[in-house]
């Protein structure tokens, strides 16, 4: 593992090697490695382990042969009913490198606590008495920075100390520090004051409860009362909501049946007229005896539901405790998105799922699935099996990107079958996610090339023999031909005979004019069709494409490049190209959804550090994934998150959270953003749910050492030229 170059050439790398690591939590010490990069601690290594790390140069190694690293010691302090919690300043850290502590609320003694018959007291458990239990009690433990012990990516509040003739039963008073770190910061070295002074008051987190994302409208009156969620805590609901009412149970991990007789505190949803016109508004109403969540349709009631998950405590829902009040909540676009790329990579079903459950849990309603591109096809094609026999499949894939990538070879292969496809289709309906395809035509199409080259422009071309080892634009395009267009129609009528979406996409951006300018047989057959330049070929296939979506009932998806021509009747674009593209289509009077790359593009990469892994395109941060502000008169909007470097779920995650968490939060509220630090408050607790579900996301200080990719080039620009670039890109719509 290699640590962080940047932070180490900033004197921000810290290597304790073959201390005795006593981890707050109670357990025998153990001898370690540990580094900390930055705040953090970054990696633990035991001495026996083969997961050693690579030190940067700039890195500060500290022999600690015969001390101890233990986590920092918490002195609990009342603060007469102050609203923050925090590790003070170097002004508050003893000589015994014991970090004070301002709580809301009674003090603790954790001394008083630790009281025992003299060397009946581990210190082991001395240390877990001063640190881990009062960081619990004070809810420092919980979240993206916990405090208390040491572990992978908890915050570096740490105290190295000669643990030889230290009675347990004196930690505080007796121990002589010869290092202390808070966040990451010396504050004692060499056993003397350093002068620098990096703690400060940290705001406490904000109960659940008033901590949704997105954020929903919430009056709550303390002053009447709890309700205890329990094991047996019945969920009485309509016939039409039973399955909501079984998921709701599911995540809060009640199993007990209700009926309108029961006597215990419950649970009730139900269907209502009086919460507005929105079909997806809802109302919850907290009382000590009862929980109503109502809506306007069973979505609204399933918006809800997911509501009362989040109100209650994301490791263990059972126990939480939820004030009288109410909260209520409806969205401000009906299309709230993310598009998956699941043709560069593929994703199994059972991911999909995964991710069509975490869309549901940020009140997301549409999962777009980008099936096909150059690298892979990924569903069954009737008529068409070499789609899946051979598009399906490469026996390579570039690594990086840029003039420097490389080539690996391992086959990388999958696809849907159709039942597969239904199973997901009802899968996401209970969830009240629409699942829309999207099958790429006329361009974008190597792996489909690569089973019938017929379908190609065979007269300049080579033919191509499997689908694009490489990534980038591809100029392969089908040819204007009966045959092309045949294909197409096939794959369209496939797909509606398996998604019952409004929506089928059929692609559009990034076509290239360069085979049908070179073909022979591509010019003669533009004669005949009365087209007199290169330029009017795709849109010659979107017309034909739409007219067969719109024949079999459904409305055709199409990238905003097709603005390039005259768009028919009966599409839907796709604004990527920023707020040109969106202007233009809402002239014209096209329903069209905003999904600008500089906002929205979650492969882009989260910071401009080489900590990043494989920086393509400009910086993302999801401070700026919060600016993304949908027009009025656009349908919604989405996040896309394309995969030509994120081959495995866990990387899927860390590109995806938490920016698509501010991303939901937008499309919900709709309008003008608002104030960050208002979502930075909830967001804590947020992340706190992500890591309830399994969810691999970044940190918001940066990535974890194993999320890095050191090594792999990647291409990155600033948001400065990435603007010029898509300016560029969408002159022809200026004119």
């Amino acid at each position: 593992m290699l640590l962080s170059e940047r932070l180490a050439s900033e004197g921000r790398v810290r290597v304790y090697r073959g201390v005795s690591v006593i981890d707050g939590t109670g357990a025998e010490r153990y001898v370690a490695d540990v580094a900390v990069e930055g705040a953090r601690v970054a990696a633990i290594s035991r001495t026996d382990a083969t997961d050693a790390f690579d030190v940067p140069p700039g890195t500060v190694e500290i022999d600690g042969t015969a001390l101890a690293l233990a986590p920092g010691l918490i002195a609990e302090d009342a603060a007469g009913g102050s609203p923050l919690v925090g590790v003070t300043t170097v002004s508050g850290v003893h000589a015994a490198g014991v970090m004070n502590v301002a709580a809301s609320g009674s003090a603790h003694d954790s001394d008083a606590r630790a009281a025992a018959p003299r060397g009946s007291l581990s210190l082991e458990d001395a240390v877990r008495l001063a640190s881990a239990e009062p960081a619990a009690r004070l809810g420092l433990d919980l979240g993206d920075a916990p405090r208390g012990v040491i572990r992978a990516g908890a915050i570096a509040d740490l105290v190295l100390f000669d643990p030889t003739d230290l009675a347990p039963e004196r930690l505080r008073t007796d121990l002589a520090p010869v290092e202390v770190l808070v966040a990451g910061v010396p504050v004692v070295a060499d056993g003397a004051l350093t002068g620098s002074q990096p703690g400060r008051m940290l705001p406490a987190s904000l109960p659940p409860y008033l901590a949704t994302v997105p954020a929903v409208q919430h009056e709550v009156y303390s002053d009447r009362g709890m309700f205890v969620l329990r094991a047996d805590t019945p969920i009485v609901a309509d016939a039409e909501l039973t399955g909501i009412a079984r998921q709701l149970g599911d995540w809060l991990q009640v199993g007990a049946e209700g009926s309108d007789g029961s006597q215990r505190p419950s649970i009730t949803l139900r269907v209502t007229d009086d919460v507005g016109d929105d079909r997806e508004g809802f109302r919850i109403t907290v009382s000590p005896t009862l929980v109503e969540v109502v809506g306007a349709t069973p979505e609204g009631v399933f918006r809800g539901a997911v509501t009362l998950r989040q109100l209650c405590t994301p490791e263990s829902p059972v126990g939480s405790e939820l004030p009288a009040g109410t909260w209520t909540g409806a969205p401000a676009f009906g299309w709230r998105g993310a598009m998956l790329d699941v043709a560069r990579h593929f994703r199994p079903v059972d991911d999909v799922r995964r991710l069509i459950d975490l869309l549901a849990a940020h009140h997301l309603n549409v999962l777009h699935l980008h099936l096909t591109d150059d690298q892979g096809w990924r569903f069954e094609v009737p008529g068409y099996p070499r789609l899946t026999e051979i598009g399906a499949v490469r026996e390579a894939t570039q690594l990086g990107h840029g003039p420097q990538a490389t080539v690996r070879p391992g086959r990388h292969e999958g696809f849907y079958t159709a039942d597969e496809l239904r199973g997901l289709v009802a899968y996401a309906g209970e969830r009240f996610v629409t699942l829309v395809p999207e099958v790429e035509l006329p361009g974008h199409v190597q792996a489909a090339l690569a089973a019938y080259p017929e379908l190609g422009n065979t007269d300049v071309s080579e033919p191509a023999t499997s689908a694009w080892e490489r990534f980038g634009i591809n100029h392969r395009t089908l040819a204007p031909i009966q045959a092309a267009l045949d294909f197409g129609y096939a794959a369209i009528d496939a797909l509606c005979g398996i998604f019952d979406c409004e929506w089928i996409g059929i692609g559009g951006d990034e076509v290239s004019t360069q085979e049908w300018t070179a073909s022979a047989a591509a010019q003669e057959r533009m004669l005949q069709l009365g087209l007199t330049s290169v330029h009017e070929v795709q849109p010659w296939f979107t017309r034909a494409f739409v007219a067969h979506v719109r024949s079999r009932g459904r409305t055709a998806l199409a990238w905003d490049e097709v603005l390039e021509g005259d768009v028919p009747d009966g599409v839907r674009l796709l604004a990527w190209r920023g707020p040109v593209a969106m202007a233009e289509a809402l002239r014209r009077g096209i329903p069209v959804i905003g999904c600008p790359d500089v906002e929205a593009y979650l492969d882009y990469p989260q910071a401009d550090t080489v900590d990043e892994p494989i920086r393509v395109g400009p910086p993302l941060p999801i401070e700026r994934a919060y600016t993304l502000c949908i027009p009025d008169g656009a349908v919604g909007g989405q996040a896309n998150v394309w995969t030509e470097h994120l081959p495995t779920r866990d990387r899927v995650d860390f590109a995806m959270f938490p920016r698509l968490s501010a991303i939901a939060e937008r499309l919900w509220l709709g309008g003008e953003p608002g104030s960050f630090d208002d979502f930075a408050d909830r967001l804590d607790v947020h992340l706190r749910r992500l890591a309830a579900a399994g969810v691999q996301y970044r940190p918001l200080d940066g990535p974890r050492p194993d999320q890095r990719r050191p090594g792999v080039p990647g291409k990155p620009m600033s948001i400065e030229q990435r603007t010029e670039i898509v300016d560029e890109l969408v002159a022809g719509l200026r004119r």
